[in-house]
């Protein structure tokens, strides 16, 4: 078997929950992979790299939306209300975290301001009918992607922010949990602190889940123990 689908007999929407756990992984898979690329080799990926981080901010602001707008219809909402339009998402996001209108965050995403993307069509395939070029500054960028990235999975509600971060790819590196399946684990944690004022912080709370989660196995354990005594 090389790739199998499974095909529905109907189109079938999902709610808020589906829709960011399913979300959530394939962000986390992208944001470690990006920064990865990003230390290893800036220039060389660099078409990829920008790809990439237009790819984090676009799922990081539909993730952070779904978690707080909690639609029953998140699936069709969010693709077809904003598409690739990342002022769109921004300036709905910072409804509920002012830090999106940061200059910086709006300098970003000014220019994916349509629903089709015309701008991520060229970064994707290098052209694009309407636009001509573009002109950037990886170095500059990549810390405004990981700005959005981490006020998105971090600044939450406390149940929606440790639903989000329990099964991360991030979090399990962090604290070496065996579903990161890596094979290059300090590698890649290497590469995420670099340049990252928001490792620290999301390490902390990767532990502290992590030290909540031993407790209550603890817990249920000594309770079983103590059952098979009486």
């Amino acid at each position: 078997m090389v790739l199998q689908k499974k095909n529905t007999s109907e189109k079938k929407d999902k709610d808020w929950f589906m829709f960011a756990m399913g979300l959530s992984g394939h962000l986390f898979s992208d944001y470690v992979s990006l920064k990865t690329m990003f230390q290893m080799e800036t220039l060389a990926f660099a078409q990829s790299n920008l790809v990439g981080m237009a790819e984090v901010a676009e799922k990081s602001f539909k993730l952070y939306l779904a978690m707080h707008e909690k639609l029953e219809n998140s699936l069709s909402h969010y693709s077809t209300k904003y598409g690739h339009n990342l002022e769109k998402l921004r300036t709905q996001a910072a409804e509920f975290n002012n830090i999106f209108n940061d200059d910086d965050v709006k300098q970003f995403t000014k220019p994916f301001d349509d629903k089709r993307g015309a701008l991520y069509q060229h970064l994707r395939y290098g052209s694009e009918k309407t636009i001509d070029g573009f002109s950037t500054n990886l170095g500059v960028v990549m810390p405004i992607v990981e700005k959005i990235f981490f006020n998105s999975v971090l600044r939450l509600e406390e149940k929606d922010k440790k639903m989000v971060n329990n099964s991360s790819l991030l979090r399990f590196l962090i604290v070496d949990n065996e579903f990161h399946q890596s094979n290059n684990r300090d590698v890649l944690i290497q590469a995420v602190k670099a340049n990252n004022p928001y490792f620290t912080e999301y390490a902390e709370y990767s532990w502290d889940i992590e030290h909540e989660q031993k407790r209550m196995l603890e817990a249920i354990r000594q309770h079983e123990a103590n059952n098979r005594v009486n």
